[in-house]
């Protein structure tokens, strides 16, 4: 658990209860996937809490009726949450891609994501981007979270020549930059680790019930540059900065007409391809050749007539 993330939580929890006056500790555990002691304890650090000015008048007042939180002198916190762009973005890749994935229709959480989208400007079709992985591999391993079993999965590292065998107690899958992630226990190396679901060939599941549970936090899965990943160099045009928050940038040159050039790493090149095909004309990739020649191909495919 980090600070971070407790910060972030705190800064929810407070809108979250005035919402919802004399919620119990149970209630808000459950809606933040933590521990009835953790929102106590985030409870005791709201009191010295407030907005500014910090006098006594200013703090936030936060006090336990038997089981039932009740919240004051924060009203300020009842106006809506706003995200930043950035946030904004990876909201609005993550919710195409997991609704695409279930495969049902969802007319209030497409309207609401729609909204999204054209308070930022971002392209209808910029949800577009995630890499193909296997269908059984996804709902295979959905399976087992849903039913509670370990897994075999023949997994390809990145240093690995072919597919290992894991035995892997699963845990939470997620989809972070267009890219599906499994996290789980790995017995072999007996710790957590995260596999891509696009480098999983094979999956069995198990009847041997986990023996490793989650830990309290899970964090989201975070792309680590490896020494194989490409190095990208791309232009971008005003109507494509949107594409900063979609990528982990290493590097930007600011260009007196808002344009910008930016440098970073990536492991899925047929992800970052359909990115810059999403932004219309608006991205350039400078470098290298093999990513120019992916972005070909991908607009060579999506220009021929369909059979």
């Amino acid at each position: 658990m980090s600070a971070t993330t407790d910060v972030a939580r705190m800064l929810t929890l407070v809108p979250w209860l005035l919402e919802r006056p004399g919620a119990t500790l149970d209630e808000a555990a459950a809606a933040f996937a933590v521990t009835p002691a953790v929102i106590r304890r985030d409870l005791s650090h709201l009191d010295f809490c407030g907005l500014p000015g910090l006098g006594g008048g200013d703090l936030f007042d936060v006090s336990l009726v038997g089981d039932r939180i009740v919240v004051s002198m924060a009203d300020e916190l009842r106006r809506p949450l706003r995200p930043t762009p950035h946030e904004a973005l990876r909201l609005v890749l993550t919710v195409d891609a997991v609704a695409d994935a279930l495969g049902g229709d969802l007319p209030a959480l497409r309207s609401a994501v729609d909204k999204v989208r054209g308070a930022l400007g971002i392209p209808e079709d910029v949800a577009d981007v995630l890499e193909e992985v296997t269908p059984r591999a996804l709902e295979e391993l959905r399976r087992a979270l849903r039913d509670q079993r370990r897994v075999r999965i023949g997994y390809q590292g990145r240093n690995d020549e072919r597919p290992v065998d894991r035995l892997v107690d699963p845990w939470a899958l997620h989809v972070q930059d267009g890219v599906w992630y499994l996290q789980g226990h790995d017995l072999g190396a007996d710790g957590g680790r995260t596999f891509r679901l696009d480098r999983i060939a094979e999956v069995e599941v198990l009847e041997d019930q986990p023996s490793v549970a989650p830990p309290e936090q899970l964090p989201a899965p975070r792309y680590a540059p490896g020494p194989g990943d490409l190095e990208v160099d791309l232009a971008l045009l005003p109507s494509a900065r949107w594409l900063e928050a979609a990528l982990q940038v290493d590097h930007v040159d600011e260009m007196e007409d808002g344009s910008a050039r930016v440098r970073l790493r990536t492991e899925a090149p047929r992800w970052l391809a359909r990115l810059v095909l999403m932004a219309g004309g608006g991205a350039t990739v400078l470098a290298p050749d093999e990513l120019v020649d992916q972005v070909v191909e991908l607009a060579s495919e999506a220009l021929r007539p369909q059979a």
